[in-house]
Parts: C-alpha cells; sequence; structure tokens
C-alpha cells in the first residue's frame, strides 16, 4: 500500500552546530534577562514541536483515513463481488430449476417416463416445438432443445435468435462450448455460455433413453447482463467521496470491455493509459485481483490527481469489479485538522511565554541574581556573606558550591590574617629588640673606648707607678671594679644576641610558616580552579547531554551556560586572588633572604660578643694581675708598662670588634625594620578581606 507519511531524515552533525551557534548569539544579542530568554527558546521549541506534531498528525491521519478509505474500497468492492457473486448463483438456480420445469413439460406430453423410451420415441418427443413456444410464453426464458446425432448436438427448438434475426434452430452445439463435454459424459452443466456473441448464464441437462445413452439436452439460459442488470444499476448508484465510483471489466468473453461504467460502458479500455501513459485496465486485467494507484486529468489545464483502485476478479462470470477514488479526498479532513491545530498553537503561543517567563523569574531569574549578589560579594572580599540553598536542584548545587568556596576562603584569608597579625609583633618585637641593642653596644663601645683611654693614661704614667704604688692600688681595684661591670656588661650582650638569635630563628620559623600557609593558599586556589574548571566541564557535558537529547535537552542547555559563565567568573575571581598570593609569596621570599641574612649578621655579631666577652675575662683576670702586680708595682715598674701596653693593643682590638657589632647590629635593624613594613602589608591585604572574626578583635 501506498504511504503519504514521508519520514524526515536527522542532519548532520555541522548542521546542528551550526543552528547551536547562530541560536546562542542570536540570544545573546538580545538585551533581556535569562526567565525571558528562556521563555523564547521554550517558546519557540514548543511552536516547532507543535508544528511539527501538527504536520505529522495530519500526515498521520491522512494515512489513517487513506487506509480506511481503502478498506472502504475494499470492503465496497468485496460487498459488490458478494452480490454479483450471489445474483450469478441465484439466476444458475434459477436456469437448473427452470430446466427441470421444461423437462416435466416433455413428461406432461409423452405417455410414459422419458428415462423408459427408446430412442426414437424419445427424439421424436423432443422435436415437437410446441411445448418450446409455450415454454417462453410463460417464462420469458431463453430454452432450447436438442437432439443428438452422432457425435453432434443439433438444436431442434429454440427461442434464441441468431445474428439476423432468425430463430437458432438447425444448428450444432459448438465443440468449444464448456457444456458439450458435458452432455457428451451425461453430466449436466451450469455456468456461462457464449451463444452467437452473446453471453448466457445457462443450464444444460442431458436426456437418456431407457439404455442410459444420451438422446438429446435441454439448455435454459439468461442474458447475462440482462439477469444481472438490477446489481449493476445498483452498482452504478454508488457513489465514493467527490469522484469515487464503482464499475465492472470483462476478463473472459471480451477482455478489456467495460460491462458496467458512469462513462465508458461498452468501450474496449484495455489500451486506455493514464497522465503518464500507465495502462491500467491493461494491468487490472493481467493482476485480476489487488490495488493500484494511478493519475488522472479531470478536463482541459488541470493538473493531474492520484486515484486508487481495488478490483477483485469473479470466477465464473470472468468479470471484475473494481472500485475507485481520489487519494486526495481523504486528505481535506487531515489538513483541516493541520489548520485547526495551527491556529490553537499560535494562539496559545502567548500564553505559554507568559506562563514559562513568570516561572522562569521565579525559579530561575531571582535565584541567578541571588548567586550572581553572593559572587560579587566574594569578589569584592567580603566573606561574612550569608548562603542559604533554598532548592535541591542545579542553582542550589552552585550556592553549595559558593558557600564551600566562601568557607574555604574564609578560612584560609583568616589563617593568612592571624599569622600576618604575628609576623608583624614579631617584627615589632625583633625591631625593639635590635634597637635595644643598638644602643647597648653603643653604651658598651663608648665603655670601651674610656677604658682604652685610661690604660694609655696608665701606661703613660707607668714610670711613676712606682712613687705612687698606693695610688696605683686604688686604681687597680677601680679598674677591676669596672672591667667586672664590662664583663656583665658583656655577658648581657651576649645574652640579648642569643635572645635576639633566638627571636629571629622564630621569626625565620614564622615567615617559613608563612610561606608553606601562603603554598597552601595557592593549592586551594588551585583546587578552586580545579572546581571552576570541573563546573565548566559538566555545563560543557550538560550541553551536549541536552543537545544529544533533542528538543527536549534544549531547555537545560541554556542552564548549561549560565553555569559555565558563572563557573567563568570564579575562575577570574581566583586568579586576581591567586596574584595577590603571589606577591605575598614574593614578599615572603624577599622577606626570608633579609631575615636569613639578619641571621647570619646576628650569628657574627653573637660569635663577636663571645670573644669580647672572652675578652673582657681576659681584662678581668688582667685587672686582678694588676690589683696583684699594684703591691709589686715599685718592683717591677718595666713589667707593669709592658703589661700596660699589652692591655691596650686588647682593648683596641675590642674597639674594632665593638665597632663591628655595632654595624652588624645597625644592619640587623633595618632588616627588622624591612619586615615590619612587609609585614603591615602583608596586614594591609588581607585586611581586604571581610572575616567573621578578626585578629585583632580576638586580640
Amino acid at each position: 500500500m501506498h504511504k503519504f507519511l514521508n519520514m524526515q531524515q536527522p542532519a548532520e552533525a555541522d548542521a546542528l552546530d551550526t543552528t547551536e551557534k547562530f541560536l546562542t548569539s542570536w540570544l545573546h544579542k538580545l538585551q533581556i534577562g535569562v526567565a525571558m530568554k528562556l521563555g523564547l527558546m521554550l517558546v519557540s521549541c514548543i511552536a516547532v514541536l507543535l508544528v511539527g506534531a501538527s504536520f505529522l498528525l495530519s500526515s498521520y491521519l491522512a494515512t489513517q483515513l487513506q487506509d480506511n478509505a481503502l478498506e472502504v474500497l475494499r470492503s465496497n468492492t468485496r460487498i459488490f463481488h458478494n452480490n454479483i457473486t450471489t445474483e450469478y448463483k441465484r439466476v444458475l438456480r434459477d436456469a437448473e430449476r427452470y430446466s427441470n420445469v421444461y423437462i416435466n413439460n416433455y413428461q406432461n406430453m409423452s405417455p410414459a417416463p422419458l428415462r423408459s423410451l427408446d430412442e426414437n420415441a424419445l427424439k421424436a418427443l423432443l422435436n415437437d416445438t410446441n411445448i418450446n413456444a409455450h415454454f417462453t410464453e410463460l417464462t420469458s426464458v431463453f430454452a432450447s432443445t436438442l437432439v443428438r446425432e452422432g457425435d453432434q448436438f443439433v438444436r431442434v427448438s429454440s427461442t434464441l435468435q441468431g445474428k439476423e434475426g432468425k430463430i437458432a434452430t438447425s444448428t450444432v452445439l459448438s465443440h468449444d462450448n464448456p457444456a458439450y463435454a458435458a452432455l457428451l459424459k451425461n453430466k449436466p452443466f451450469s455456468g456461462v455460455v457464449v451463444i452467437y456473441g452473446k453471453q448466457f448464464i445457462s443450464h444444460y441437462e442431458p436426456i437418456t433413453d431407457k439404455l442410459g445413452q444420451v438422446v438429446g439436452a435441454v439448455a435454459i439460459g439468461f442474458d447475462v447482463k440482462l439477469a444481472l442488470q438490477p446489481v449493476i444499476k445498483e452498482l452504478l448508484a454508488v457513489h465514493i467521496g467527490e469522484g469515487g465510483y464503482a464499475y465492472v471489466l470483462d476478463a473472459g468473453f471480451s477482455p478489456g470491455a467495460m460491462v458496467a461504467h458512469p462513462t465508458l460502458v461498452n468501450q474496449n479500455v484495455e489500451n486506455l493509459t493514464d497522465a503518464h501513459g500507465y495502462k491500467r485496465y491493461a494491468d487490472i486485467l493481467a493482476r485480476k485481483n489487488g490495488t493500484i494507484y494511478y493519475e488522472t486529468v479531470s478536463g482541459y489545464g488541470a493538473a493531474p490527481r492520484k486515484r486508487v483502485a481495488v478490483f477483485e476478479y469473479i470466477d465464473g462470470i470472468n468479470w471484475i469489479i473494481a472500485t475507485t477514488s481520489y487519494v486526495d479526498d481523504v486528505a481535506r479532513s487531515s489538513n483541516l485538522v493541520r489548520n485547526s491545530l495551527l491556529l490553537f498553537s499560535l494562539l496559545l503561543m502567548p500564553v505559554i511565554l507568559l506562563l514559562i517567563a513568570g516561572t522562569s523569574r521565579i525559579l530561575i531569574s531571582k535565584r541567578l541574581k541571588n548567586v550572581l549578589k553572593i559572587s560579587q560579594s566574594i569578589s569584592q572580599g567580603d566573606l561574612t556573606v550569608d548562603i542559604r540553598i533554598d532548592h535541591k536542584d542545579e542553582i542550589g548545587d552552585l550556592l553549595s558550591a559558593n558557600e564551600k568556596m566562601r568557607a574555604s576562603l574564609h578560612a584560609l584569608v583568616g589563617g593568612v590574617v592571624t599569622h600576618a597579625h604575628h609576623v608583624h609583633e614579631a617584627a615589632l618585637k625583633i625591631t625593639e629588640a635590635v634597637d635595644g641593642q643598638a644602643s647597648t653596644s653603643v653604651e658598651t663601645s663608648s665603655s670601651v673606648a674610656e677604658i682604652t683611654s685610661t690604660m694609655e693614661e696608665l701606661s703613660a704614667s707607668s714610670t711613676q707607678i712606682a712613687e705612687h704604688s698606693r695610688a696605683v692600688v686604688d686604681i687597680a681595684n677601680v679598674t677591676l671594679e669596672d672591667c667586672n661591670k664590662g664583663s656583665d656588661s658583656m655577658g648581657e650582650l651576649l645574652t640579648r644576641m642569643s635572645d635576639i638569635d633566638s627571636d629571629n630563628q622564630q621569626s625565620m620559623r614564622e615567615i617559613m610558616m608563612l610561606g608553606n600557609k601562603s603554598k597552601e593558599i595557592s593549592r586551594v586556589m588551585v583546587i578552586i580552579n580545579n572546581v571552576a574548571d570541573q563546573t565548566k566541564l559538566i555545563a560543557f557535558n550538560a550541553a551536549l547531554e541536552a543537545s544529544s537529547a533533542g528538543e527536549s535537552g534544549k531547555r537545560f542547555s541554556v542552564v548549561a551556560a549560565e553555569i559555565r559563565r558563572l563557573a567563568d567568573s570564579v575562575t577570574e575571581s581566583t586568579y586576581e586572588i591567586e596574584n595577590k598570593i603571589s606577591e605575598i609569596q614574593n614578599s615572603i621570599n624577599r622577606l626570608v633572604l633579609n631575615a636569613e641574612k639578619g641571621s647570619n649578621s646576628i650569628k657574627a655579631g653573637t660569635k663577636a660578643c663571645k670573644v669580647s666577652a672572652e675578652r673582657l675575662h681576659d681584662i678581668v683576670a688582667t685587672a686582678e694581675q694588676t690589683s696583684t702586680a699594684a703591691m709589686q708595682i715599685s718592683l717591677s715598674t718595666q713589667q707593669q708598662k709592658t703589661a700596660s701596653n699589652q692591655v691596650v693593643m686588647a682593648l683596641r682590638e675590642i674597639v674594632v670588634a665593638s665597632n663591628y657589632t655595632s654595624q652588624s647590629i645597625k644592619d640587623i635593624l633595618s632588616i627588622s625594620q624591612d619586615m615590619t613594613q612587609l609585614s603591615e602589608e602583608l596586614n594591609q591585604a588581607s585586611g581586604s578581606f571581610k572575616l567573621t572574626d578578626r585578629p585583632d578583635e580576638q586580640a
């Protein structure tokens, strides 16, 4: 069966990509919100679906109507076939019944039963023409009596007229007559026969003598067209659709002759063609049963219209009964349904747009604006923003991701702020300690200078020691006391240098911890970037899945695009944070280098202090010796002069060492001041973030 529904082939992948790019660029050009864009997209998709559904439904309806119409044609053809077959069989039964009546007429004229007569008596009875005429007058049925002459059956009486209008007597039953072979075998025959160019529904009954030999036969017949005229009239009166009708085609007696047709009756149509040269009637005669499609032109200048014909062969009578109708008659109802659906879709689109826009504004736009506001607050450094997850959907997952990001940033920046505060306090302490060490170093240098001056005077007056031994003893005691003080000062200086070294090591550890924390911040930023990248990948995969889903998945592709855009915004924000962290790390690295230099300087100062302490211990020992030797000054003035010169030389070395220590402490002071400035910058950088708990508030 012919199908009217043509299935649309799937588009190529590049065509889909081009369509997606066009829709994306078109939506970006529209200066409207996401809700309205989503509404337009959904309405467009729904419109396409409704229009496609309208055409599919109309096509499906046309197919169903065509199938129904084709089934109606088959049913009508079957009904006409059954009616003609039934009428044909009824006429056959009538012919058989009339045959018995006709034979009874001969029996009534016979003095004895026909089967008891001999051949001559029976033939004499059959040659009586009065019986035939009387029967025709009563029944108006064609009747013939045949007498066997050898192998021939000769009509001795008949109501059938020949071609010239004469009674067909003394004619021989043709050997190609289907009744001839049956009569020779003493068997009756019922069926259609052709006599003098006409078809008759006939019944032939053999007549035998007392020996059982066929002596003759009687034949009763009805003109086929006259006998089936009522059925044919009923058939021609049936109209199917606008131009549908039924017709009867002869397939036996005169193949191609139209037995019944609204316009082509009694014409031979075997060679008639349609608009494309198709010989439909010849095909029907060849196939006898089936369905054909062809195109005809109803008038001059008219377009060809397709028709369908259903035909069945009537066995026995050798006719083909067919019903035909225009194919496009069934499409009118489907077109009406399609147009109604299109009009309904056109009226429904604004309502759907308003409903979708309103729903999208409530479920998407307001919530996306909330997400945007939260992201802007986080990008501006406000980590105290309150994030509430209202629904368990994609936007809810996005809010959850923002909350996790805010919590991670809050903890990270909080740690940075705390450590920056500690570093700043440690830098201030180091500065204060180094400042005190600088003051102490200056005092020590002054003291050593005074000692050196005193020892030089002592050396100058060593020649008078003998004369002033008592004064020397006093001076030696004073010197011993000053040396003890200097030793105590150097011990305190060594202790302070140890404290400075310890504090510097603690500062180094704090700075290293700060560097590690900044690296952890970088790793967290990497995690955030990975989360953002995963979010974009998920959004891209969601867009691919929506695209693979076809039309029903296009609504989700817009949400996936918005999620991907938000992930890009998060990536940009984390990139700015990474730049700040990188600057902090560079500052920390410089601070570490300066702290290492300061540590080396402190260690050198500590070492110098230890040397100075040892030298002061030597001075104390020398002062004790001086005090002891003061008693013997008068006896060893030369030895005292030599010792005084040695003390002066040692004190000069101490002065040099003190100057070096003072310069180292100044360098440490400069480094600690730089570290204080860097920690202050770190405090200011971390202060740009707004946290719930600030270190200064906790302090």
